[in-house]
């Protein structure tokens, strides 16, 4: 800190706090803008304020022994669809008792595409479709190669096999079309990704008008064309990414973003040259991702501009990466949390054999209170400080309180009204920390300080 003549007072503003947590430099030599900690807040997804998560609301209990293991949603047709354990695959629409559509071929994590009025499952057996117009049950699509992945390109249904390096096409319209016709370009094709190259494909991802492939080996591929496969091209774009998991690479408009085992990395796509950029992100709060890592998820909830990230197996625990301010906190939940999906109207999250919703309207998570914790920069001086006053503005819809501490100084202040409190507090190091159960929206801190 600046040296004050005696008595001279300076105010230390926290207001905008758009950076984020930053882990990566002494609390006294991050900026402003940034945060120690920032524990169960987000960014709201029209303010960009650095605000309180929501609640977790049960909308549904599963049925005897059954728990979720993932969900999938598609917003042009509001289909949810949840699996379980058991590799059993339902149909669920909130506030009805979920419709059981039929088991899974595999005991995968189901990947799932949309293809011409169908849904097509991926889950380690033989493909399968739902049709949701006709409402029915899973079928098997007996001629389908065995695969985990699957994704729509080029007017048909691709995939692919852990453990493989390379994807089948189905034939041109028709995701049940798998039979080989070498002379024909419109049936089934299969496409090597780095054929010798030592690795498996870890992770399948659009970018722009292409498709990107992330490797075991570090090794990255990019498949450009059209529909025709003599004009396919399958080029090798970057090596020694050593990407995290396999279900940890999603794509953002033009842009890819995947965990390494550094950390968060990006490629996207650099149109006036017509190739691939590839850059490290998320300095600042990396080491929250790598330590203990251990096969990291990623949800993306586009409507918020946010990427959750399960970077450990503590599965109350989550990196919320705001891809729009480059920034992140952290969240924990009061249960484990096993899947989560983004709908028109709310966020659906599994626990165990529970689904919740996670929406304004809670206020904790199933009757459990939520722990909020803001830690902004620390002010450090050689001499005593004396702090003389605290100005706090939270925003929040219902009356609730804070706890303002730093030291020896514990102050409880409001959280739906501006405050202001003098004190006469000493101290080398303003190292302050406000902590609640109720959730509001911060406005700004003001730390009114002079040197004694």
């Amino acid at each position: 800190m600046r040296r004050l003549n005696k008595h001279q007072t300076q105010s230390v503003v926290f207001s905008s706090l758009v950076g984020g947590v930053n882990v990566s430099q002494a609390p006294e030599q991050i900026d402003a803008s940034d945060l120690q900690i920032a524990q169960n807040y987000i960014y709201s997804r029209d303010s960009k304020r650095l605000t309180g998560r929501d609640g977790l609301g049960l909308l549904y209990t599963m049925d005897g022994n059954e728990s979720v293991r993932d969900m999938w949603y598609d917003v042009d047709t509001n289909l949810l669809l949840v699996f379980t354990n058991h590799n059993k695959a339902y149909k669920y629409i909130i506030g009805q008792t979920p419709e059981y559509i039929g088991d899974l071929e595999g005991s995968y994590d189901p990947v799932c595409a949309k293809f011409m009025d169908k849904v097509w499952i991926a889950s380690g057996g033989k493909l399968q479709c739902y049709d949701y117009k006709q409402n029915g049950q899973l079928t098997v699509v007996q001629d389908s190669p065995t695969c985990n992945i699957v994704f729509q390109r080029f007017s048909r249904i691709a995939v692919s096999m852990d453990g493989t390096d390379g994807f089948y096409l189905s034939g041109v319209g028709d995701g049940t079309d798998w039979a080989e016709d070498t002379n024909r370009a419109d049936k089934e094709q299969w496409l090597d990704v780095g054929y010798g190259d030592s690795g498996d494909i870890a992770a399948i991802v659009p970018l722009a008008t292409d498709i990107i492939f992330i490797k075991t080996n570090g090794k990255i591929y990019q498949l450009s064309g059209d529909a025709e496969p003599s004009n396919w091209q399958v080029t090798e774009i970057a090596n020694n990414t050593d990407i995290a998991g396999t279900r940890c690479a999603v794509n953002i408009g033009s842009s890819v973003i995947f965990q390494s085992i550094r950390g968060l990395k990006t490629l996207s796509a650099v149109m006036e040259y017509g190739n691939i950029q590839s850059a490290d992100i998320g300095d600042k709060f990396n080491a929250l991702l790598t330590t203990n890592m251990y096969e990291p998820r990623f949800y993306h909830l586009q409507r918020h501009c946010m990427i959750l990230i399960r970077p450990t197996s503590d599965y109350k625990y989550f990196v919320a990466y705001n891809y729009l301010l480059g920034s992140a906190t952290t969240l924990e939940f009061n249960m484990p949390i096993d899947s989560i999906v983004e709908t028109t109207s709310t966020i659906i999250v599994a626990s165990g054999g529970k689904l919740y919703a996670w929406d304004s309207q809670y206020l904790d998570d199933d009757g459990q209170p939520i722990e909020y914790i803001l830690k902004p920069k620390a002010t450090i001086s050689s001499e005593q400080m004396l702090l003389k006053s605290v100005d706090t503005k939270f925003t929040a819809d219902y009356a609730g309180k804070a706890e303002f501490i730093d030291g020896t100084l514990d102050v409880t202040v409001p959280t739906a009204d501006r405050n202001k409190f003098r004190c006469n507090h000493s101290t080398d190091c303003l190292d302050i920390t406000v902590k609640s159960n109720d959730r509001f929206t911060v406005d700004h801190i003001i730390l009114e300080i002079a040197d004694l």
